[in-house]
């Protein structure tokens, strides 16, 4: 380093030492001295450092500190200053000073770096035009970061926001070789393969970039995350002189991003991937195995009767058990395999590269072991057993979605056999599928096309035999597979989502024509009843379409009533319940289905829902040689009659069914025996006749 021909400006007693010392160093060949704190009259040609003691001398010489560093432009001009007053020191840089000192804390070094520094700062302001240099203190004083270099890489300047940014301290001067780990992090943690992609690199290389995100690391701090604007600096000329970065802390942001993306990607109970993540890294996964010719399968895990854990125990024992499910499915597949969470009690799981096709029976075996064993939650100890779809590709399918639905369909046929065990995805079941996806399709036009019907099936008084109202019962006419039940299409109704329009038009229709048939035939108290499906319960809207449908249609609200199965007003969540406040708002009557074999308690009867039961079929079907069911069905009918709550018995299709109902006295009939489902045509006949006096139970009578 070459020495300087300094001037110092300022009380000779104030730095004596350190200027004492200073003439001793290669870095000082002359030092002239001032008291005056003004250029010396003739000695402007040699000087080419000027020091200025940063303190109340200035002020004692009635200048300001701004004032005096303008009057000194045409050198650079170093400010010296104590350590228990560094902050004169600061506002001399602010003030335009290209650095400064603490005499009383500075190594020869040190010294030297803040000398050379101050010299290449001033020579690169001196190429600048005005309007740069003006340009340069707005951006010293603006809350972005902003470091600026020289063509050969040098850091000229670092704002204060840079400074508070990046933790760098005031006097904290970057050596040359920062320029090379300043942001050498790209926005995924992975360090830039090529130099030139570093932000000051690119930018004292004249090229202008705006939003490189860029990680900032050191040690013993966080990463911070940074948003990098730069471009080339250039003389008056239009010769590049360096470059200038501004930048801006996105770390918090970008934490947020994550954490969304996150929610977006990842089931927010278990951890594991989503139903949109797991498609997707499926799809990848097909891509590798089909460059790779090696097999894959994927596996549909659904927990048999998951239903009960959750109204017997609750949810929060349910939601524990899931996330345990999650847990072991995590800790036994291999490296490479991946899991997620389809929804509800339904996981889904993506074998790779596992060798023969009998392997993967062998994975579903071991995670079919794995599952059934005990829960230790809490204080229970709980029980489940999963079925599992097993689909290889590509004799399945060959897409995600393919292959999803395949092993879908293969656990709903373990399913069927018992529970408890894995099943191989099939040509019959391929079948399946497809009728299932054409069904699928046609449903989503069937609104539209006007193919949806509804049956009556009539219900009686038991006591009288008279008729007091009708079931509705929802039918497809397919333009190809003929009239449908809802057995066929009704799973897929709920599983995509558009039960919620069709269930809307079923509550319209039957609405519609049961005013029809009050005012036709002078039957005020005429009633209907209304499957709702439990994906109903969760949607504001529907009570909103009851409401219109009164409206609309002036019905009596006692004479609607909504059937729910047993199981769904057992723990219900806060919107459930909610929405089943609102319909009882409405006076619509509830009906609970399926009534005697479900987990239902006093409580959820008496609690003011339900203001009538349905006997379940299973229940009914053997009453007259199942001594058991004989004894629930009296039970059942004396427990809900207690709690006035009527009772109506469906599936009747013999004569000692109905008496033994009689003779329980139950309230309401309904079945074969009496009637079968019918068109609206025939329930006009059937009404006409009930008004003559000829009553259905007789006409249905041998």
């Amino acid at each position: 380093m070459s020495g300087h021909s300094i001037l110092y400006l300022g009380r000779g007693e104030f730095a004596a030492n350190y200027l004492s010392e200073l003439e001793t160093l290669p870095c000082c060949t002359m030092l002239t001295r001032n008291n005056s704190l003004a250029l010396p009259q003739g000695g402007s040609s040699v000087i080419d450092l000027v020091l200025v003691e940063a303190g109340p001398a200035i002020a004692q010489s009635g200048q300001s500190l701004g004032d005096l560093i303008q009057s000194l432009d045409a050198y650079p001009v170093v400010a010296l200053t104590e350590k228990e007053n560094e902050h004169r020191g600061i506002a001399a840089v602010r003030a335009g000073a290209q650095a400064y000192i603490c005499i009383d804390d500075v190594t020869v070094d040190a010294q030297d770096a803040v000398f050379d520094h101050a010299v290449k700062r001033w020579r690169l302001q001196q190429r600048l035009c005005d309007t740069d240099v003006t340009v340069l203190s707005i951006l010293r004083n603006i809350n972005d970061g902003v470091i600026i270099t020289d063509h050969a890489g040098h850091v000229l300047e670092i704002n204060p926001a840079a400074r508070s940014i990046l933790g760098l301290g005031p006097r904290t001067q970057p050596d040359p070789a920062w320029e090379q780990t300043f942001c050498c992090f790209d926005g995924n943690g992975e360090s830039y393969r090529n130099s030139h992609a570093l932000p000051l690199m690119r930018a004292r290389s004249g090229e202008k970039f705006s939003n490189q995100v860029a990680i900032y690391r050191t040690p013993e701090q966080p990463d911070t995350v940074l948003s990098i604007n730069g471009q080339g600096l250039y003389d008056g000329n239009r010769d590049l002189v360096g470059g200038i970065v501004t930048f801006r802390d996105i770390t918090e942001a970008t934490r947020r991003t994550s954490e969304l993306e996150k929610l977006a990607q990842f089931d927010e109970l278990t951890g594991l991937a989503n139903r949109g993540l797991f498609t997707e890294q499926l799809s990848r996964a097909i891509g590798r195995s089909q460059r790779k010719g090696a097999p894959l399968a994927a596996l549909f895990i659904d927990l048999d009767r998951f239903k009960s854990v959750n109204d017997t125990l609750g949810h929060d024992i349910g939601d524990a058990l899931l996330r345990q499910v999650a847990d072991r499915l995590k800790s036994n597949v291999r490296i490479g395999d991946f899991t997620g969470r389809w929804g509800g009690d339904e996981f889904v799981v993506c074998l790779e590269d596992f060798g023969e096709a009998g392997n993967a029976g062998a994975a579903a075996q071991k995670l079919l072991l794995v599952l059934s064993e005990k829960y230790e939650i809490g204080s229970s100890e709980v029980y489940a057993t999963p079925s599992i779809g097993v689909a290889l590709f590509p004799e399945s399918a060959d897409t995600a979605e393919g292959m999803i639905k395949a092993a879908d369909l293969a656990m709903l046929e373990a399913k069927k056999r018992g529970g408890g065990r894995f099943q191989y995805y099939s040509s019959a079941l391929n079948s399946k599928l497809a009728q299932r996806e054409e069904l699928e399709i046609g449903l989503r036009h069937a609104l539209v096309r006007d193919e949806f019907v509804l049956h009556y099936q009539p219900r009686i008084d038991l006591a009288s035999g008279r008729l007091i109202g009708l079931e509705a019962l929802l039918r497809w006419q397919h333009p190809r597979f003929g009239l449908l039940a809802p057995a066929r299409f009704l799973p897929i109704l709920e599983s995509s989502g558009l039960i919620h329009s069709a269930g809307e038009w079923v509550i319209a229709t039957a609405c519609r024509q049961l005013a029809g048939w009050q005012r036709r035939f002078e039957l005020p108290d005429l009633s209907v009843a209304i499957n709702l499906s439990p994906q109903q319960l969760v949607h504001k809207r529907l009570v909103d379409v009851i409401k219109k449908t009164l409206a609309d249609t002036m019905l009596d609200p006692g004479c609607i009533e909504l059937e729910i199965g047993d199981g769904h007003i057992v723990g219900k969540r806060g919107t459930e319940m909610d929405t089943l406040r609102a319909i009882r708002r409405t006076g619509v009557r509830l009906s609970l289905d399926h009534f005697g074999t479900g987990d239902v308690s006093f409580e959820s009867l008496d609690n003011g829902f339900v203001d009538s039961c349905v006997l379940d079929r299973e229940l009914v079907a053997d009453i007259v040689e199942n001594n058991s069911h004989q004894r629930i069905v009296r039970a059942a009918i004396a427990m809900a009659q207690g709690l006035d709550i009527e009772v109506a018995a469906e599936g009747i299709e013999t004569l000692p069914q109905l008496e033994f109902l009689k003779s329980c006295n139950c309230d309401l009939a309904q079945g074969f025996l009496i009637s079968r489902p019918m068109q609206p045509e025939k329930v006009a006949a059937i009404l006409r006749s009930e008004i003559a006096g000829t009553s259905l139970l007789s006409r249905g009578m041998p």
